[in-house]
């Protein structure tokens, strides 16, 4: 697939091989290019989608660093012995696949888990190595039993020549023969510099003279056995070193294809997880694939232009419309909007997040072409218009009917006439091989030829006329113009001179141009009103998902009411019948008594019948109190009682076709159905009788949102707990809780307190524009 250097997207990868852990994934970054099967394009988005997921959800990163090990595995194949360093560097992938093993058990994922699957390590082999080698040049001493003996051994000698030579040094009658007290090495073996003139009072080898001859390096021959059995020992070392280096190699060797695969794997997962890492730095978000030639990008921002400073672009491509013309003035922004439309296709399709609002929509390309910039070449001797045919030339002869195709300043570099000649036959030429075209340009008639032909459409950068400055902003369906007689009056060109330009300007330009300024301004307008609208949409449907809400908890509230009420007349009825029965025991038996007796147990059994009628009364009460309206009994201005809550409400609108009634609830507006209402309370509670109701309180005011920046977990938890319960006290259905993405200990302690807290339904982590991971969004119950 063609990918135009002007572009850039060497840049974009740069940065994702920085997001690497290991010299595999970057060199696999460094090598990634786009597909050009729809299929295949689709998948490798869906990949990143998982790993951006898996990242977020997961308390450490899911791949640690891990060697590339090429050599060493031919090596091993030969038979050849590792070293210590390189037997770490195989390790390093059993260790790496063991971080990444988990990933096979998610069970939130498919490709990834079944591409962690294949990853092979053996626990084994992974502490022999770390028990036996320290570094790269370092075996440790409990390696084997034999190195320890040895080592120990080296240890003792070392001591014992180091306690002679010291006692040495510290007579006095030997120690006049020394350049210095101190001991030193020659070769390998012990020695003291003794002055030249008392050679012959100090026995034992001379290995070395200095450079003045005033100093002999001798090995006093009280030490020599001690240099000798230490050389020995440093031999037998190096051998066991060697036969323990030997068996590690033949351990890993038995896994030598298990290696390779791992390898394989992890440089995929690697760079999974660094597109994913990548998205997440640019919040960016997913692209969907068409076949229709659908080009939609909402608020889209070049990934090379500071974060900060860059203007979104915002564009739509569809209903037949296969090319776009560009107009503007210059420094606009047009030449970044066209790097950005074909630097976006080429990311996609290479399985990247694009940094814009979603959704974003795009077709599959088999090649993006481009011609933009001054291409002019000395060392060819091209002009920059020679420069660019040659570009265009490429392109109309390579480009199909899956193709993009971005032109630069289209028909500039040569007479104006015959540079808009030029550009409307390419133009129409690119439209019948149905390739999808982005040309920016300056010459007015092809303002027209797009405005004329079926399957183009126009568009301009905003340009600020009053601060004459651009706005960076791409307007759809809008001409501009380039602004130039305006520029110069507004920098300080004579007014006669601007006039001679004006009259040198045909009526119908003049006028083509107030139109395109009056077509700018009624687009402002619109766009600003179509903002309005949104915000004024989102509102309401927020409004309407509270209000639903709020009635399905009415709904359950009411339904453990009725169902405690009516398990209570169960209750009083099986205690009736009870004593209905124990009554007439009671008859029974006050037939043989006497009469002073049988009045008062008479008294007591009648007693015990109106207690229960008492109760059924009671009980008819509630049931009444609880009895649903008809939409018929329902006025605007009526008061009712919503049962759920045992709390008075005023109609604001009758019931509609729906049965939906709007109430006015304290300070809350609700849309409750009419089954969830009662009559109104006609009488006020009498003096001294305690009611129980659910009162809204008017003052109540929680915030929907609970910043909790810089707390530690534990008094975060402790503030947390009260939001909790007096968002819920006050019904809201949905809060955000910021604990900002630092370190993520306090987002890992909210969550872990979310789950188990009882006024949580569910809760999830922000997306896009609502503070992504800085931010969890709960679902109250």
């Amino acid at each position: 697939m063609n990918i135009p250097k002007s572009l850039e997207f060497n840049s974009i990868l740069e940065k994702l091989a920085e997001r690497t852990v290991s010299q595999s994934g970057a060199q696999a970054a460094r090598a990634l290019r786009p597909v050009s099967e729809g299929e295949t394009a689709r998948i490798l988005m869906a990949q990143t989608m998982e790993a951006e997921t898996l990242l977020i959800k997961r308390p450490s990163y899911p791949v640690c660093s891990f060697a590339a090990i090429g050599a060493e595995l031919r090596r091993m194949k030969t038979g050849a012995s590792l070293s210590g360093g390189e037997i770490l560097r195989v390790a390093s992938v059993f260790r790496a696949a063991k971080q990444a093993a988990p990933l096979a058990k998610d069970e939130t994922a498919q490709m990834i888990p079944a591409l962690a699957k294949g990853l092979f390590y053996d626990d084994g082999m992974i502490k022999r190595v770390e028990d036996c080698v320290v570094a790269d040049d370092e075996i440790a001493d409990g390696a084997s039993t034999e190195l320890a003996r040895v080592r120990r051994e080296m240890r003792k000698e070392n001591e014992f020549i180091k306690e002679k030579l010291q006692s040495m040094i510290r007579s006095q009658g030997e120690s006049k023969y020394l350049q210095d007290a101190i001991i030193t090495q020659r070769n390998g073996r012990y020695v003291v510099p003794v002055k030249s003139e008392y050679k012959a009072n100090v026995s034992g080898i001379v290995h070395e003279k200095s450079a003045s001859g005033a100093t002999l390096f001798i090995e006093p021959a009280s030490v020599v056995e001690a240099n000798n059995r230490i050389r020995e020992l440093e031999a037998a070392e190096q051998k066991e070193i060697a036969r323990i280096l030997a068996g590690l190699t033949a351990g890993l060797n038995v896994y030598r294809e298990e290696l390779r695969a791992d390898v394989e794997i992890l440089t995929e997962l690697d760079l999974l997880f660094a597109k994913a890492a990548l998205g997440l730095a640019m919040k960016a978000s997913p692209v969907t694939f068409n076949e229709e030639g659908e080009i939609s990008i909402n608020a889209g921002r070049h990934p090379l232009i500071d974060a900060e400073k860059v203007v979104p672009v915002s564009l739509k491509l569809a209903g037949g419309i296969r090319s776009l013309v560009i107009t503007g003035p210059n420094t606009g922004g047009k030449t970044v909007t066209l790097k950005l439309i074909g630097l976006f296709a080429i990311m996609a399709q290479s399985g990247l997040l694009i940094p814009a609002k979603s959704p974003v929509k795009l077709p599959v390309f088999d090649g993006v072409f481009a011609d933009i910039g001054d291409e002019q070449s000395i060392e060819q001797s091209l002009s920059t218009f020679s420069a660019h045919m040659k570009s265009i030339i490429f392109a109309l002869k390579h480009a199909a009917g899956r193709s993009l195709v971005l032109l630069d300043e289209l028909g500039a570099g040569t007479d104006p006439q015959e540079g808009s000649a030029l550009a409307q036959a390419i133009l129409t030429e690119l439209m019948q091989k149905g390739s999808m075209v982005v040309a920016t340009t300056h010459i007015g008639e092809l303002k027209a030829f797009a405005n004329e032909h079926e399957g183009f459409e126009n568009a301009s950068m905003e340009f600020d006329a009053a601060t004459l400055t651009p706005t960076y902003r791409l307007m759809m369906g809008v001409a501009g113009h380039s602004n130039a007689i305006l520029i110069s009056q507004r920098l300080g060109l004579p007014k006669h001179v601007i006039c001679a330009a004006q009259g040198y300007m045909n009526a119908e330009h003049l006028e083509y141009g107030r139109l395109v300024e009056a077509a700018e301004q009624a687009e402002k307008r619109a766009r600003k009103m179509q903002k309005e609208a949104k915000e004024a949409l989102a509102a309401a449907k927020d409004e309407r998902r509270k209000a639903e809400q709020t009635a399905q908890k009415a709904a359950e509230k009411r339904k453990q009411i009725l169902a405690k009420a009516n398990e209570k007349a169960i209750e009083i009825l099986d205690d009736a019948k009870e004593t209905a029965e124990d009554a007439i025991a009671e008859a029974k038996r006050l037939g043989k008594q006497d009469e002073a007796s049988r009045t008062v147990n008479t008294k007591k059994v009648r007693d015990r019948l109106s207690g229960k009628k008492q109760a059924i009364e009671q009980h008819k009460k509630q049931q009444k109190k609880t009895k649903n309206l008809t939409a018929e009994d329902i006025h605007v201005g009526d008061t009712v009682t919503i049962l759920s809550m045992d709390a008075p409400a005023t109609v604001l609108k009758a019931p509609n076709a729906k049965g939906i009634v709007r109430l006015q609830a304290g300070i809350l507006k609700v849309d409750l159905p009419v089954s969830e209402l009662g009559p109104g309370q006609e009488e006020a509670p009498k003096k001294g009788v305690r009611t129980s109701r659910v009162e809204l309180d008017a003052r109540r005011q929680v915030p929907m949102e609970i910043d909790l920046h810089g707390q530690a977990v534990d008094d975060s938890l402790i503030i947390l707990d009260k939001y909790l319960d007096d968002a819920f006290l006050a019904g809201l259905g949905e809060v955000t809780v910021i604990h900002g993405r630092g370190t993520g200990a306090l987002r890992r302690g909210v969550q872990e307190y979310l789950r188990t807290h009882p006024h949580v339904q569910s809760f999830r982590p922000g997306k896009y524009g609502e503070g992504d991971i800085g931010v969890t969004v709960v679902t109250l119950k």
